[in-house]
């Protein structure tokens, strides 16, 4: 297959990890993967250093800013005629509009290549003119958990997404950077961890959606019960200032640390007594669970987006409601309390997403969505 994926993210995260994980998967296949990605993003700089073909001449802005988003569409409309892809897989919604915006089409409004979209979020999708015309031109719509679905049925209903045009497939991990006997003790050293005392620790960007203020309040409400627990988030963010700040006012003092971003994340994961995943909103297949179940770590996850299509709760880990430190709280003091329970779920939990989430299995998925979308091209009508 000749594919042309694209993304407007200029940072790095978990769409563009696995954006960048199926590139280089397919490729290994002998597969003809282009990534159309903004000039100066990390992702395109990490898919040059992998040996993967980028497109970058458009910037995929927000359709709000309509002689840029013009710019955009004509660069990517250029090198759309000129290409001669096969399938074309959107992965951000500016960059989708961007691709339906420039894909040539039929009188019947058709393209001469199908046009997929791959759905990273749980965030609220609006049900508007706007969309219904954008999705009404989407070939196949891919999601990496089922918690994704809901916020499509409105489309689904009417008739502009066709629900026999859905796969799933699950996020995966870098078995080769989070797996069990990864080092400890560098990582504790660093920040004067007294032996025995657990480490529970947050992994993610510093945004509302990701929850660490409940994880903070919960640290509060542990700290009484557990004074030599320590407490880390590790990561940056807009929501940095306002989490150090209610920090100082919940008196958490040196109990909790912001580390900032981290190059060793499988070694900060390792550390982890317990690995928290405290998400209000947003996560569909998170990577920070599935890391550190790989470490041998168990977690503590809210009942948000696709946490319970991996964590298998009372074995690997505990799902408890979001917006709620209390039952948060209660949660790892559970497994504090009782480490031979805590060290058999980070076994099971180990032993599970390396069955389950490898990257062979995210690149075998998402090749047979492929296929089933160009199958279903030329099949007659």
């Amino acid at each position: 297959m000749k594919v042309l994926e694209t993304n407007f993210h200029r940072g790095w995260g978990g769409q563009p990890a696995r954006i960048l994980m199926v590139a280089e998967g397919m490729a290994r296949l002998g597969h003809d993967v282009t990534l159309a990605v903004p000039p100066g993003s990390i992702l395109a700089q990490k898919a040059r250093a992998a040996g993967i073909r980028t497109f970058e001449a458009a910037h995929f802005r927000h359709p709000r800013h309509v002689l840029r988003a013009l710019a955009d569409r004509r660069a990517l409309a250029r090198h759309l005629a000129e290409a001669a892809y096969d399938l074309v897989v959107a992965h951000g919604s500016q960059d989708l509009w961007t691709a339906a915006l420039a894909r040539p089409a039929f009188r019947n409004g058709a393209g001469p290549f199908p046009l997929a979209y791959t759905r990273h979020n749980t965030k609220q999708v609006r049900d508007h003119a706007f969309n219904r015309w954008l999705f009404r031109r989407v070939d196949h719509l891919i999601v990496v958990s089922g918690s994704v679905l809901p916020r499509f049925e409105p489309f689904f209903a009417r008739g502009d997404l066709r629900r026999e045009r859905v796969s799933v497939v699950h996020s995966s991990y870098r078995p080769e950077r989070f797996h069990p006997g990864l080092d400890r003790s560098r990582f504790r050293a660093e920040i004067g961890a007294a032996d025995g005392a657990p480490l529970v620790g947050v992994v993610g960007r510093l945004v509302a959606d990701k929850g660490q203020d409940d994880f903070l309040r919960a640290a509060a409400l542990l700290r009484p019960r557990r004074p030599e627990a320590r407490f880390v988030l590790a990561g940056t963010g807009t929501a940095e200032p306002s989490l150090r700040r209610l920090a100082a006012d919940l008196g958490l003092g040196d109990a909790v640390r912001f580390l900032g971003f981290r190059d060793d994340v499988p070694e900060v994961t390792a550390s982890l007594a317990v690995s928290v995943l405290p998400s209000v909103d947003c996560d569909a297949s998170s990577a920070a669970l599935k890391e550190a179940l790989a470490c041998g770590v168990p977690v503590v996850a809210t009942e948000v987006g696709g946490a319970s299509e991996i964590v298998r709760p009372g074995e690997t880990g505990l799902i408890v409601p979001p917006r709620d430190p209390a039952r948060l709280a209660a949660a790892i003091e559970a497994l504090l309390d009782d480490p031979g329970r805590a060290a058999a779920m980070g076994r099971a939990g180990s032993a599970d997403v390396a069955a389950r989430f490898t990257p062979d299995r995210l690149v075998a998925g998402t090749i047979a969505a492929y296929e089933e979308i160009l199958a279903r091209r030329t099949r007659p009508a």
